[in-house]
């Protein structure tokens, strides 16, 4: 089977580093500038596509002052990609936005995610303020109704694509791996947002749980060791120049991660 697999950059906004990494003050060094760029990803081989995460709805995205460069369907679109299965990998609103988009596509949600986003802890402020509550109230009525398949631990969700549990950064945060002829594709998500995460042990700054977050840094480094093995973070403007460009309506939206 030949799979592709793309990642599909549709937003951005400048930051520094004393705002995205946890505790920055505590390595001494001086601040610097740093962006953070918004990421969706397509699993696809000739019979279908599974989307991982749906990106921020450009509305959601414009109010809390995102830049959106293409909005998440329009960059599908000129990538000519018809969406079958839908993976969330976690809850936050630039992962879990424009869901109306997809009404046919099979729904792929972490156990733990919906457990914890519509349980009583999600309300506090610390957490309510990455999410949007009526996006998570979609997901919760459409497992209501049925369309929700459940996931935990490591779970097979197609044919050479396993979806795995690790928290940290919320509190069922995944990640997927993607079997490709080159070595497997590791999509971090927000599991790891940068490289420098990975290549200085250095947690994000929104973290539900800190411990779980380093856990996800040694499964991360272990799956990197697998032969061709790549790992792609979530939010690294880097992806775009370590992996080569699509062509076309889509240059300089999206690269091939395999």
């Amino acid at each position: 089977m030949t799979v592709e697999v793309l990642a599909l950059r549709y937003g951005t906004r400048p930051s520094r580093k004393s705002e995205l990494f946890h505790r920055y003050e505590s390595y001494a060094e001086p601040d610097a500038e740093l962006s953070l760029d918004y990421y969706l990803w397509a699993v696809r081989d000739a019979g279908r596509t599974l989307l991982v995460d749906t990106g921020f709805d450009p509305e959601v995205g414009r109010r809390r002052g995102r830049t959106c460069l293409c909005p998440p369907v329009d960059a599908l679109a000129r990538l000519g990609i018809e969406v079958t299965e839908v993976l969330v990998t976690h809850f936050h609103y630039d992962h879990i936005g424009n869901l109306d988009a997809f009404p046919d596509a099979r729904l792929l949600v972490p156990e733990r995610e919906l457990e914890f986003w519509t349980g009583p802890v999600a309300g506090r402020g610390q957490f309510a303020q990455h999410v949007e509550p009526g996006e998570v109230a979609r997901v919760e009525e459409e497992h209501r109704r049925g369309r929700v398949t459940i996931i935990s631990g490591r779970t097979a969700v197609a044919p050479g694509v396993t979806a795995i549990t690790v928290g940290g950064h919320s509190p069922g945060q995944q990640v997927v791996v993607v079997e490709t002829p080159g070595g497997p594709v590791v999509l971090a998500s927000d599991a790891v947002h940068y490289y420098e995460e990975l290549e200085r042990d250095r947690p994000f700054a929104v973290v539900a749980d800190l411990e779980a977050m380093y856990r996800a840094y040694d499964l991360l480094r272990e799956l990197a060791r697998e032969p061709g093995a790549v790992v792609v973070p979530g939010h690294d403007p880097d992806v775009m120049n370590r992996f080569p460009s699509v062509d076309g309506d889509a240059t300089g939206i999206a690269v091939h991660l395999g």
